[in-house]
């Protein structure tokens, strides 16, 4: 088992740069409104948790100290918050379940525990300072780029952030949420944390024990607060359906008799942009209403948790479509995933799934701020890489049957990858389009055994250099070459998305096709995929080298060990042999000295010619997928 210090840094290296601080107390609490009333001061010298219930009547605060959630357990270790906050005779699983808090509580013994230093008070990090060669470079930095550092370097104060971070990943993961509130105690200071997608905010740390008011006040705004004030996404909400369609619509969708359902708000485009009702939620003129499950937990970072898709029950129309749900980037360069669709509908691009409605969903406030604080008086993180807000964007597709994982015959899995890999290529050829997602969720399956093209929430124009130089997409999947430490600011180029797409056979290929080869050997390939890598403080992955190792020379690579159908065993090492031109010293040298009369490697990876070659040279002509498999498959 992987130690507990390389876990919490594992931890705190997925969330690089991400805490802005430190924010003065008075201005942290202006993210609740203030309630009616004022907060009694308790006694500070009866037990911490009795005083803190004085202040939270409408919730209940429990000791989770000893209690672990599976949510919060990572590689065997217990991340578990010391108290949590739940809404007030809410059911909930155990002791501890970070699926119904509405905030939790980290104590932590000693000062020296405390993950953060903050800067003197009322420091203003955003005047200049003057360059002392100014007549010869006219260049004025700010007391930010010099400020050593706001996150603490030393073992304890790693291990408290870990806590911290490991908290925030399973109550995004295991929630409805738009951002959500914990308090650190670090001996006798506190501190106050804001979360989202985008990142956290802290408060500059205070002496609870000597002044009580902020805790206090906090803790009341807290209790007194809405949903919506604490951070629940509204648009989200428990429903029951008529006894009459009740199991018809959980057999439909696969869920148990008991699990529960929600109701999901999908904008009609960008209609919801419209005005509100009484309760803060969109007029019913401006959004569609469906019926689904809750999303199966994704346990990563809270800087990844940014899409899922299930399918969901369309109440109007009676019948079963796929809801996808993304939190995408904010940027006047950016088209949104539903304006993709519309595009590629438009110009006929096959292979698409047909788009019904959706836009973003800002009217309700599910945009990302934590970022905006970077640039603050306050704010001494030092080279803070100012990243782009987040937007809600909720979208309804048609045809989605199932994804890539479910083939049938390795027949149907090579037309899945061609109807799929069609799509990219007149979406590149006559729109400019790079897809930049390419991944198992990201292909999916009509009830035909056809394949479409999903997940264009990343894509960018190929002329659109800035965007292209922003590292997108699902980094399993993701090329070897956008991955290593030395290309910070490569663009993406065709060649990365046809090796996303020799990642996903690969992938595919060792995880569902059943095969004699050793356990060991089969999980020494399937390493490739969860390879770990780091977070560099520019927000990019780092890491990939079994990728680029692997394509280096196709000829040692694991496949040959595999019991394949014949036409895959063929095309895989055929894939594979058009890469090692981005890996490989030997080859790119050859290249420079090849005849300039035939094509080169990096020719054929500058267009999808001679992949798409390749994977039709083992599809039946008549494209029809067999109901039998003649391998036993």
């Amino acid at each position: 088992m992987t130690s507990k210090d390389a876990i919490e840094a594992k931890l705190v290296g997925s969330f690089p740069g991400s805490f802005v601080g430190a924010m003065p107390v008075p201005q942290f609490l202006d993210f609740l409104s203030e309630a009616n009333g004022r907060p009694a001061l308790p006694n500070v010298y009866s037990p911490l948790s009795a005083t803190l219930r004085t202040l939270t009547t409408n919730l209940d605060l429990v000791d989770t100290s000893g209690c672990p959630d599976p949510s919060v357990v990572v590689d065997g270790y217990e991340f578990q918050p010391t108290m949590g906050l739940y809404k007030r005779d809410n059911a909930r699983n155990g002791v501890t379940d970070m699926s119904a808090m509405e905030a939790w509580i980290i104590k932590k013994p000693s000062l020296e525990q405390d993950p953060f230093i903050d800067p003197p008070p009322n420091e203003d990090f955003t005047a200049p300072i003057p360059c002392p060669e100014e007549e010869l470079l006219p260049y004025w930095d700010t007391k930010r780029d010099f400020y050593p550092a706001f996150e603490s370097s030393n073992k304890q104060s790693i291990s408290t952030r870990a806590h911290m971070v490991a908290c925030a990943n399973a109550f995004f993961a295991t929630q409805f949420r738009r951002f959500g509130f914990s308090i650190l105690l670090c001996g006798t200071w506190a501190r106050f944390v804001y979360w989202d997608r985008s990142g956290a905010v802290v408060s500059r740390r205070f002496q609870y024990t000597a002044n009580f008011a902020p805790l206090a006040e906090f803790l009341w705004r807290l209790n007194h607060g809405s949903a919506g004030d604490r951070g629940v996404d509204v648009s989200v909400v428990p429903v029951s359906l008529p006894e009459s369609q009740d199991s018809t619509v959980r057999e439909l969708l696969g869920i148990g008799s008991s699990d529960p359902l929600y109701g999901y708000i999908i904008p009609i485009d960008t209609a919801l942009q419209g005005p509100k009702g009484a309760e803060g939620r969109p007029s019913s003129t401006t959004h569609h209403f469906y019926v689904g499950p809750r999303p199966a937990q994704k346990l990563c970072s809270l800087l990844e948790q940014r899409t899922r898709g299930f399918h969901v029950w369309d109440v109007t129309q009676k019948r079963v479509v796929f809801f996808k749900e993304t939190w995408r980037r904010d940027s006047p360069g950016i088209s949104t995933e539903s304006a993709v669709y519309q595009e590629l509908h438009s110009r006929r691009i096959p292979n698409i799934p047909t788009f019904e409605h959706g836009g973003d969903m800002s009217a309700l406030g599910t945009k990302t701020i934590a970022h905006s604080f970077s640039k603050a008086w306050w704010c001494c993180t030092p080279n803070h890489k100012a990243r782009l807000p987040l937007v809600q964007h909720r979208i309804i597709l048609r045809d989605v049957e199932r994804n890539l994982s479910t083939f049938k015959t390795p027949n149907e899995f090579l037309i899945i990858i061609k109807d799929a890999l069609t799509a990219h290529q007149e979406a590149y050829e006559y729109l400019g389009l790079l897809h930049r997602n390419i991944s198992v969720e990201n292909i999916g399956v009509t009830s035909e055994g056809r394949g479409l093209l999903m997940g264009w929430e990343c894509c960018s124009l190929k002329s659109h250099d800035e965007l292209l130089k922003i590292q997108m997409g699902n980094i399993p999947f993701m090329s070897g070459a956008l991955l290593g430490d030395k290309t910070q600011d490569k663009r993406h180029v065709l060649a990365d998305d046809l090796e996303s797409f020799l990642h996903v056979m690969m992938y595919t290929m060792a995880q569902y096709l059943p095969n004699t080869m050793d356990i060991e050997k089969k999980n020494a390939l399937l390493h490739i995929y969860d390879e770990e890598y780091v977070i560099d403080k520019r927000g990019r992955a780092i890491g990939g080298s079994r990728k680029r190792n692997c394509l280096a020379d196709p000829q040692s690579h694991l496949f040959q060990k595999f019991t394949l159908p014949p036409e895959i065993a063929t095309l895989l090492p055929q894939l594979c042999n058009l890469f090692p031109i981005r890996y490989n010293w030997w080859t790119y040298m050859f290249e420079l000295h090849q005849d300039p009369r035939f094509k080169t490697p990096s020719d054929l990876l500058a267009c999808h010619g001679e992949m798409m070659t390749l994977v039709k040279r083992w599809i039946p002509c008549s494209e029809e997928v067999p109901d039998e498999d003649p391998y036993g498959f």
